[in-house]
């Protein structure tokens, strides 16, 4: 698929029309008690935390695939004034939708292009949900780091192919919505913890690692969503996060 094509592709109406910014529900009441996507709110509450172990430094956040911008859309106004965000993605229309929260932001095709910035420039890179949509994901991690500062963080979920859901579909069926073509055209690569310590060759350090979504039973793999309390959710991802539906880690440079 040449470059035309695949930008084309991520600008289709189809896949413009999934908002993750609609996931941001508030949960109160019985509601917070029931598992739900806690993928972007996880995230940003570690974000939050990062950026004020700078304690007060203005920050140059890099956003590969910046999308929608979610992160920046839900991160607090208190944590915004401390940061200036930069963000890449393969989509001109997308990058509409986020460039007011953006310093700068630039038009690149990851499975061709370097990222378009110098080397240690930014304290936190963030590639969210990218990696299982290029075709040479640890290119776009080896380049993440090295636009990182010294001291930096690189910040990295994608969705786990050791997931328990994963592995009864494919037990039970020989099939799963989430890997198998065509109901999932967009992910291209799949990979656990493992294969992404194996990719990264540049000198960062682990220092977070836990589940995203649900390790338990949700709408991904299965005509409805299985109702399950939110503490399973929680304990699972901590405990568990190799069965997790989702990966979150931090590096430190």
């Amino acid at each position: 698929m040449n470059q035309l094509n695949l930008t084309k592709f991520y600008s289709d109406s189809r896949r413009l029309a999934y908002n993750p910014a609609s996931l941001q529900v508030k949960r109160s009441g019985l509601r917070s008690l029931i598992s739900y996507d806690d993928r972007f709110t996880t995230v940003a509450q570690h974000l939050e935390r990062l950026i004020k172990s700078f304690n007060g430094e203005k920050l140059k956040i890099l956003d590969i695939g910046v999308g929608d911008g979610i992160y920046e859309n839900i991160l607090s106004d208190c944590s915004l004034g401390e940061v200036e965000f930069y963000g890449v993605d393969i989509s001109e229309k997308q990058l509409v939708r986020s460039k007011k929260y953006l310093k700068d932001f630039k038009i690149v095709d990851l499975n061709k292009e370097n990222i378009p910035y110098g080397s240690g420039l930014f304290d936190i890179v963030i590639v969210s949900e990218i990696l299982e949509h290029v075709f040479y994901p640890e290119k776009v991690l080896n380049d993440s780091s090295r636009v990182l500062k010294n001291g930096g963080y690189l910040v990295l979920t994608y969705p786990n192919s050791g997931a328990l859901q994963l592995r009864l579909s494919l037990f039970f069926t020989g099939h799963s919505p989430l890997l198998n073509y065509g109901q999932n055209k967009e992910h291209i690569r799949f990979f656990n913890k493992k294969d992404i310590l194996d990719m990264i060759t540049s000198k960062v350090k682990i220092t977070h690692y836990q589940g995203l979504d649900s390790f338990l039973f949700g709408k991904w793999n299965f005509p409805i969503k299985i109702v399950t309390p939110r503490f399973l959710q929680v304990l699972g991802n901590r405990f568990l996060p190799g069965l997790a539906l989702g990966n979150f880690m931090i590096f430190k440079k």
